[in-house]
């Protein structure tokens, strides 16, 4: 059994006015169901789940998702983190998995990419649970000083940690 696996974190903040009854987020919330629906396929994922970041930092129950309708200016984050058994496993499903690549060419032009890079990876003891703030300050991190061993992106990796190294 692995000692570490590879925790992803990914946000999308969609452009202009918010309410999950606009045609691109009905889109995007059927293609998410649909998509990890299919998770078994891909058995590198250990684990995976989804929510939304409030633009105060709180994450957003289901009643407060239904129930959101912004300006653009005050727009959620909508995000998934997840746990992989390693990088070539995330890599084959973002990269490779056709309905992911898909869903992300239609949906590309109703997200935000002016706050910088919106995927960090680290390495996590298998018995961690990733927290939303955990996850959103590693890619703060990832924003801030580049890619690190302790918050990287799928281009520049860095090998899990050994034992011996965090002891």
């Amino acid at each position: 059994m692995q000692d570490y696996f590879l925790a992803h974190f990914n946000v999308a903040r969609p452009l202009g006015t918010f309410s999950v009854h606009k045609k691109e987020a009905r889109y995007f919330f059927k293609q998410l169901q649909e998509l990890f629906e299919r998770d078994h396929l891909h058995d590198g994922l250990l684990w995976h789940r989804h929510g939304m970041r409030a633009a105060d930092g709180k994450e957003l129950n289901f009643f407060e998702i239904a129930a959101l309708n912004t300006s653009g200016e005050d727009n959620p984050h909508i995000y998934t983190v997840a746990g992989w058994r390693d990088a070539k496993d995330l890599h084959s499903f973002a990269y490779r998995d056709t309905q992911h690549r898909e869903n992300m060419k239609q949906l590309r032009h109703w997200v935000d990419r002016s706050e910088g890079a919106n995927l960090v990876t680290w390495w996590e003891k298998r018995d961690t649970r990733v927290s939303l703030e955990m996850a959103w300050d590693r890619l703060q991190r990832l924003r801030k000083d580049g890619p690190t061993p302790h918050a990287f992106n799928l281009h520049t990796r860095f090998d899990p940690p050994t034992l011996s190294s965090v002891a």
